[in-house]
């Protein structure tokens, strides 16, 4: 089983020391980076789309950091990204459509971004030799609110060596978020959660799994230290689902943003964290803050608060939180905190701050 939270716990270890085996068995310890590549969105109409480095240890940042390794800006909205056991970080961009691969210790170009088969792109997962990118998709219908729904939004899958463009399945309306569990693909759509095949690349819908009572629709999945997944439902909360009977096991009554639903666990995957932020009648944001869940006893709590978050993410080697005091015409604030809302540290990063890759 894909399970995400491992990573957490792989890192934490990987912080206090890596062993490998000389011929005259003295044990050489490696440290990991502990740094943090932060994706700053941008704004969507102007490419204002930037990386800046976090350094845990020394508590510094580096801002523009992709311009610094390449010497142009990336030239796009980044919508969000993931980070390969190869040390490749994929970039997921808007406008234009594309994910840039890059070195994620020097963030230097490595590959040519792919570019093929994106249509509105919006999360990736990269599984041993393939990458699975969510995509809305370009079709789109109005709902009675006036809203666009991309009713034919799809899931592209790509050849992890010679990126080749393989094929793409339907998965519902609004796919983002996704995990992998059992050779089955999650995904987040409007319906609820798509559970697709993968065995073979089949990349046949299996089922779509809807808690009921449920109106709204899936945004983003994790899992916690039992291997369950946990999805987020802005309507209600967060919804956890068995991966192997594909059944709705319970659900939480907590805080989550609606426009973009992000979740993650803890570096043990004993808390689900959510964020949201509350706006007045004018859209402008009044409050925010970030939610745990207990994955146990299902009790919510809210560890840190501020006025408005676009985003949550946990460090695998520290277990620190991020999350940042947002602009999308300005510099955003990061701050850094402990799961018990103790602040640790901050930092200025850049336009639309969203999202935390570790490393």
């Amino acid at each position: 089983m894909k399970r995400h939270f491992k990573l957490g716990l792989i890192g934490l270890l990987a912080s206090i020391a890596l062993f490998s085996c000389s011929k005259d068995d003295n044990p050489v310890i490696v440290q990991p980076e502990k740094r943090v590549i932060v994706i700053n969105q941008g704004n969507f109409t102007e490419h204002s789309a930037s990386l800046s480095v976090y350094d845990e240890v020394t508590g510094t940042v580096q801002n523009r950091a992709y311009e610094s390794a390449n010497g142009v800006s990336i030239g796009a909205t980044i919508i969000s990204g993931t980070i390969s056991t190869q040390g490749r970080a994929y970039l997921v961009c808007n406008n234009p459509d594309k994910i840039e691969i890059i070195d994620a210790k020097t963030l230097k170009v490595a590959e040519s971004p792919l570019t093929l088969g994106l249509e509105s792109p919006r999360n990736a997962i990269v599984y041993q030799n393939r990458i699975y990118v969510s995509n809305w998709g370009y079709e789109y219908i109005v709902n009675s609110f006036g809203f666009w729904e991309f009713n034919k939004s799809y899931v592209a899958v790509y050849d992890l060596n010679t990126k080749a463009f393989i094929k793409k399945v339907l998965v519902g309306t609004d796919a983002e978020g996704m995990v992998i569990a059992n050779s089955k693909l999650f995904v987040a759509v409007k319906e609820g959660v798509a559970v697709v095949d993968i065995a073979g690349d089949n990349m046949t819908l299996f089922t779509t799994i809807k808690p009921a009572g449920i109106n709204g629709g899936a945004k983003y999945i994790t899992f916690d230290r039992n291997s369950k997944l946990w999805a987020s439902f802005p309507e209600k909360g967060v919804v956890q689902i068995d991966p192997l009977t594909m059944s709705v096991m319970s659900s939480v009554t907590v805080p989550v943003d609606a426009m973009d639903g992000y979740i993650t666990s803890d570096v043990y995957g004993e808390k689900i964290l959510t964020y949201n932020t509350t706006f007045n009648s004018s859209y402008m944001p009044e409050e925010a803050g970030i939610y745990s869940v207990d994955v146990s006893s299902k009790s919510v709590s809210k560890i840190f608060s501020g006025i408005y978050f676009y985003g949550v993410g946990v460090s695998p080697f520290t277990g620190s939180v991020f999350t940042a005091e947002v602009s999308f015409t300005s510099n955003s604030l990061m701050k850094v905190f402990g799961i018990d809302g103790t602040q640790k540290g901050s930092a200025t990063t850049g336009v639309g701050t969203c999202r935390y890759l570790f490393y």
